[in-house]
């Protein structure tokens, strides 16, 4: 599938998010995951665009990371269950599920995969169990976004020897401040 990420710098009104996200639509084969994330973008599409571009062929869901909770039965009203929903906030995941969310793409995955897959599949199994989860997952998610992502989640990895710390500019390695609140998530949540 293809995550597109709503349009940033121009922005476009509803009508040219759906011609835009249309155009890509009717130029490839394979399913699209529109990624609604109005902090970067500056955009944010509404459930009405959203709902008239599920009606095209390869368009099959949304990274929800509008942080608003309201939408996801917005959505699901409008598009139904097999519009598939996911969110872009790790710190929101368990709510989200539990209003008819699916899953998530998030950054806390990228140095606690097991961890966030367990809390996923509890979310549908076992909610005391993802209840516990989410609590042990929360101070890794608010260290995740002490600085801007990339840079923190690289540092944590950098400390699970799964990369370096380096990021490109604009962006910079997190201040020695944030180091240690990143360490003491990752062994709040016995990764270290």
């Amino acid at each position: 599938a293809l995550l597109i990420v709503t349009p940033y710098y121009n922005k476009p009104t509803q009508e040219g998010l759906y011609q835009h996200y249309k155009k890509i639509n009717d130029n490839v084969g394979i399913p699209i995951v529109i990624y609604n994330i109005p902090s970067r973008s500056v955009i944010d599409m509404s459930v009405e665009t959203m709902t008239k571009l599920y009606e095209l062929k390869n368009i099959i869901g949304v990274k929800d990371a509008t942080g608003d909770l309201k939408r996801v039965a917005l959505q699901k009203k409008s598009m139904g269950n097999e519009f598939i929903q996911l969110t872009g906030n790790d710190d929101n995941a368990f709510e989200f599920n539990k209003l008819g969310g699916v899953g998530a793409i998030g950054v806390t995955a990228n140095i606690a995969a097991k961890l966030c897959s367990e809390f996923q599949k509890a979310c549908v199994d076992d909610e005391d169990k993802a209840s516990k989860l989410n609590k042990i997952l929360q101070p890794l998610h608010s260290a995740m976004f002490i600085e801007s992502n990339p840079s923190p989640v690289k540092f944590a990895a950098s400390l699970l020897n799964m990369c370096d710390s380096r990021v490109r500019l604009p962006l910079v390695q997190v201040q020695d401040i944030n180091k240690k609140k990143i360490s003491d998530s990752l062994k709040v949540a016995k990764l270290l």
